[in-house]
C-alpha cells in the first residue's frame, strides 16, 4: 500500500510539475493578476493627492470585478467628500490665481484666468526678476512663456481675441511647468521660440504647438492634457496623443500609464483592436498588454475567459490560486528538475540491476 501511495504521489509531482511548465509558457496565467487599486489610492490620499486619487480609482470602478467593492466604495466617498467641501474648494480657488498652479479643475481655471488678466504673466515675470536680483536661479521657461504671454495679449486686443488659443495655449504650459510635467524638448524648444519672438513681436512660428494643445485639451480636459504632455519626447509624439484622445475618449492617461506607454509604442498594432479589449488588458497591468500585443485580440480574449472559468475551481478557487503562486514562484528549471527526478525514481531500477 506504501509503495502504491509513493507511485502515485511521484506520478501527481510529474504531472503537475508538466502542466505547470506547459501553462507557464504557452498561456503565462501566473503573469496575468488583475490589479487591486485599492492600496495605491490609499497611498495617494495618505500624500493628500485627492485629485490622482478619485481618478485611478473611478477608473478601476467601472470594471465587474471592482463595482460592490465596499473597501473602494468607501474611499470613493472619503475622496468624493473631501474634494466638495467648501475650504477645499476655496483654498484651490486661491491656489491658482496666487500660484499659477493648481491640482484642481477650478484651482487651474483660476489660474488660467489670472493669465487671460495679464496678470499672471506680470506676477511670473517679476517673481523671476526678483529671483535673478537675488542671484537665485531663474526660471528660463517661466520667463520664456511669460514673454510669449505678453505678445499674445497684444495680438488678442489688436486682432479682436483671434489669438485667444495662443493664450489658453501659454496658461497650459506654465501650470505644466509649475507642476514639473514640461519636458525637456519642450523646455528648450520654448525657450528657443521666445528669443525669436521678442525680436519680432511675432507667435506664428509657434501656433502649432497651441493648436495641438487646445485639440488635446478639448479631448480629455486640462488636468489629463498635463499629464499627458509630460509623457511625450517630441512634438511628433504630441501629436500622437491627440489620437490616442481621440480613441480612447477621457481615459487616457490612465491606460498610458497602465501599459507602460505600450499604447503609444504599439499605436498602429493596438489600433485594429476593440477598445473595451483594450480596456480588459488595463486591468492586468502592462502584462495585460504584453499578452495582448503577442498573442492577438483573439487569444487574449480566449486566455481571460480561461482564467474567469478556472478562478472557480476548487472551493471559492483556492485550488486554482494555488495554482498560479505555483506557477509564479517555481521556475522552469525548478519543474524540469522536478519532472526529472520523478521520472528517475519510477524507473524500475532493482528489476535493471538484476540483469547488470
Amino acid at each position: 500500500m506504501l509503495k502504491l501511495f509513493y507511485k502515485l504521489l511521484l506520478i501527481f509531482i510529474f504531472i503537475l510539475s508538466a502542466t505547470l511548465l506547459y501553462q507557464k509558457n504557452t498561456y503565462a496565467y501566473h503573469t496575468l493578476v488583475r490589479i487591486d487599486p485599492i492600496p495605491h489610492t490609499k497611498a495617494l490620499i495618505a500624500q493628500e493627492n485627492y485629485v490622482d486619487a478619485a481618478e485611478y480609482l473611478d477608473y478601476f470602478m467601472a470594471f465587474d470585478y471592482m463595482k460592490e467593492n465596499s473597501e473602494a466604495k468607501a474611499l470613493q466617498k472619503t475622496i468624493a467628500q473631501k474634494r466638495n467641501s467648501l475650504s477645499y474648494l476655496s483654498q484651490k480657488v486661491a491656489e491658482g490665481f496666487r500660484t499659477g498652479t493648481s491640482d484642481e479643475l477650478l484651482g487651474q481655471a483660476s489660474a488660467i484666468g489670472s493669465d487671460f488678466l495679464l496678470i499672471g504673466d506680470l506676477r511670473d515675470l517679476a517673481l523671476e526678476g526678483t529671483h535673478y536680483y537675488n542671484h537665485e536661479e531663474v526660471d528660463e521657461v517661466l520667463v520664456a512663456l511669460s514673454t510669449v504671454g505678453l505678445v499674445a495679449s497684444a495680438s488678442t486686443l489688436f486682432t479682436l481675441g483671434s489669438s485667444t488659443v495662443a493664450k489658453s495655449g501659454v496658461s497650459v504650459l506654465k501650470l505644466a511647468q509649475k507642476s514639473k510635467r514640461i519636458p525637456t524638448w519642450l523646455s528648450k524648444y520654448l525657450v528657443r521660440e521666445a528669443k525669436q519672438i521678442r525680436k519680432t513681436k511675432n507667435i506664428a512660428n509657434i501656433k502649432p504647438l497651441f493648436t495641438t494643445l487646445d485639440t488635446l485639451r478639448k479631448e480629455v480636459g486640462l488636468k489629463d492634457t498635463l499629464k499627458l504632455l509630460s509623457k511625450t519626447q517630441n512634438f511628433k509624439e504630441l501629436k500622437g496623443m491627440t489620437k490616442l484622445a481621440k480613441r480612447y475618449g477621457n481615459k487616457p492617461t490612465t491606460l498610458l500609464k497602465l501599459s507602460n506607454k505600450k499604447l503609444l509604442t504599439h499605436a498602429k498594432q493596438l489600433s485594429k483592436v476593440d477598445a473595451k479589449t483594450i480596456a480588459l488588458a488595463s486591468t492586468y497591468g502592462s502584462s495585460g498588454f504584453v499578452h495582448l500585443i503577442k498573442g492577438g485580440e483573439k487569444n487574449f480574449i480566449k486566455t481571460t475567459k480561461r482564467l474567469k472559468a478556472y478562478a472557480k475551481v476548487g472551493y471559492k478557487g483556492e485550488i486554482w490560486k494555488v495554482f498560479m503562486w505555483l506557477m509564479k514562484h517555481l521556475s522552469d528549471t525548478m519543474l524540469i528538475l522536478m519532472m526529472s527526478i520523478s521520472s528517475l525514481l519510477l524507473l524500475p531500477w532493482r528489476k535493471w540491476l538484476k540483469f547488470i
